[in-house]
């Protein structure tokens, strides 16, 4: 080999170690090596957490396996032979499996004998009763001595702990746990004229912690003082003393708050709606008061009985809050109309003409606008209702039906869906099916109005209807208490059973036939109409 003078020399190795550019071939080995030992341990390091990784989840997936949603029936009934009942459904969870279970009331002679006896009671006693919302199977049953006067479910505070049930019974009030159906505590009605629903619920009162409650008593018939007494939700004791006031003429009453959450007392007298607040309630009652006061109402309020004039009509009948507004409405029915009066500057937004109505009006979104609707259902005389959706906005006619029905006939109902409207469930016969031995049902789809779907059900005597979600989301039925009316107290056991009966609501959807409403073309068909009710998801929001 020659250099580039052409000179010629002998290739050797390299020596010492030297490489080129001065830079030893020793020392990059052993740099290499150690970075091949650094890999090494890094990709062991990851391959050990990956495993403790996987081990961990493996582990708990057995130890606490993913909770298994209940399974339910879509059509139960409970049974209950030789036995009356009362218009009076609920639902709550009873045995936290989130799922709304069911709970009714009824008198029994026979099957509750040995439940009667246990508890010394007279036989036919009262029975309170909790059935599980997946199967109808009986959770617990509470006798309680009779006569039944009400029940509110869903009353907090008593106990101390969640909700319970409120019995008004023979000469006691009973307070009742929803998990067990075992009693709080029972306290004597001694204190009370009589006792009318709804309950008033108030803050705590007496610094145990817990809610309380007021209850006030009156008689339409009579021309007797109103008294309204407050008690204690943990025990039931009294608290403060009995407030008696000269309201003559107070038939209904209804629980309120204003914008500022002021709350109020609302009565519905001969002579129209007024209120009063509940801190001047509180404050006749030698209790002391954290609440406060509507200044704009309190300058209305008459000096002398503390009434604030809210709406004058001799012939008022019934007031219901209006759910979904910005601000607080009350729907106010009379013998004539249906109004909406706003709360905040007492003024009336619309007034809609009307007949007699037949029961009492059901909120509802029937179109897109996120205000809550009106069906109403008018009497128009030989056994026909009118059956009407009103605007929550405007009070005008949306929709219309005409119905033959009897008497008594359930309420509508509606449940919302994820569309923002809802569905509706109303009863009552088509002018086709005139026969006493058959009843209808039927489910109204805002979006296809032109028709109705009807399932015809065998004659029964219902008592309570109630259509709701037993599950977050889902779960779409309704519940029918059918049976002898346990108020006109008939013989036990010389009629038909007490029965409770549960059906899904989409369940109908095949079991019915169509009835056309109006006479615009027909644009829907039934296959249309029928797909959209299977494709329904339903929403837990109220409005």
């Amino acid at each position: 080999m020659t250099d580039a003078s052409g000179r010629s020399f002998e290739a050797e190795p390299l020596k010492g170690g030297e490489a080129e550019g001065g830079v030893s071939k020793e020392k990059g080995c052993t740099e290499k090596l150690k970075f091949s030992h650094l890999t090494g341990w890094r990709t062991a390091a990851f391959l050990l957490s990956l495993f403790l990784c996987l081990a961990v989840v493996f582990a708990f997936s057995f130890i606490l396996p993913c909770p298994v949603r209940p399974q339910y029936k879509s059509t139960w009934n409970c049974t209950l032979r030789y036995a009356a009942t009362y218009d009076f459904l609920a639902v709550e969870d009873a045995n936290e499996d989130k799922v709304l279970d069911v709970f009714f009331i009824y008198k029994d002679a026979e099957a509750s004998r040995n439940t009667c006896l246990s508890e010394d009671l007279s036989i036919p006693c009262l029975v309170l009763t909790a059935v599980d919302g997946t199967d109808g199977k009986t959770l617990w049953e509470r006798p309680l001595a009779a006569d039944f006067d009400w029940v509110e479910c869903g009353v907090k505070g008593l106990g101390h702990q969640g909700t319970g049930c409120l019995v008004a019974h023979a000469d006691n009030l009973t307070a009742i746990d929803k998990k067990t159906g075992l009693i709080k505590w029972q306290q004597s009605r001694s204190a009370l004229m009589n006792g009318n629903l709804p309950l008033i619920t108030v803050p705590d009162l007496n610094a145990d912690k817990t809610e309380d409650f007021a209850i006030l008593s009156y008689n339409p018939e009579t021309h007797m003082q109103s008294e309204l007494v407050f008690f204690s939700g943990k025990s039931g004791d009294q608290i403060g003393s009995n407030v008696y006031v000269d309201w003559n003429g107070v038939f209904g009453h209804q629980q309120f708050k204003t914008a500022s959450g002021a709350p109020y007392l609302l009565l519905l007298t001969k002579s129209g709606l007024n209120a009063v607040s509940m801190r001047s309630l509180e404050a006749l009652a030698d209790l002391k008061s954290a609440l406060k006061e509507e200044k704009s109402w309190e300058e209305k309020s008459d000096k002398s009985t503390g009434l604030i004039s809210l709406y004058q009509s001799d012939s008022l009948k019934r007031v219901m809050v209006y759910p979904g507004s910005g601000s607080p409405s009350l729907l106010i029915q009379t013998g004539s109309s249906v109004s909406l009066l706003h709360t905040d500057k007492l003024n009336i937004a619309w007034t809609t003409n009307t007949s007699t109505l037949l029961s009492v009006p059901t909120f509802g979104h029937f179109d897109k606008d996120g205000i809550p609707d009106i069906m109403i259902e008018e009497d128009t005389g030989n056994k026909t209702k009118r059956v009407l959706v009103l605007s929550g906005s405007t009070g005008v006619v949306m929709w219309e039906v005409n119905l033959l029905f009897w008497t008594p006939s359930p309420r509508p109902a509606s449940v919302l869906t994820l569309n923002t409207y809802s569905v509706f469930m109303l009863w009552g016969q088509s002018h086709d099916n005139q026969t006493n031995e058959m009843q209808s049902s039927f489910l109204l789809h805002p979006r296809y109005s032109q028709l109705l779907l009807e399932r015809r059900n065998p004659s029964q005597n219902i008592i309570s209807f109630k259509a709701t979600l037993l599950e977050r989301g889902r779960h779409a039925c309704y519940l029918v208490l059918t049976g002898p009316d346990g108020r006109q107290r008939a013989e036990l056991g010389e009629t038909d059973p007490v029965i409770l009966t549960k059906r899904k609501i989409k369940d109908d959807v095949p079991e019915s036939g169509v009835l056309r409403v109006g006479a615009d073309e027909l644009t829907v068909k039934e296959a249309e109409l029928k797909e959209a009710f299977y494709r329904l998801r339903f929403s837990d929001a109220l409005f």
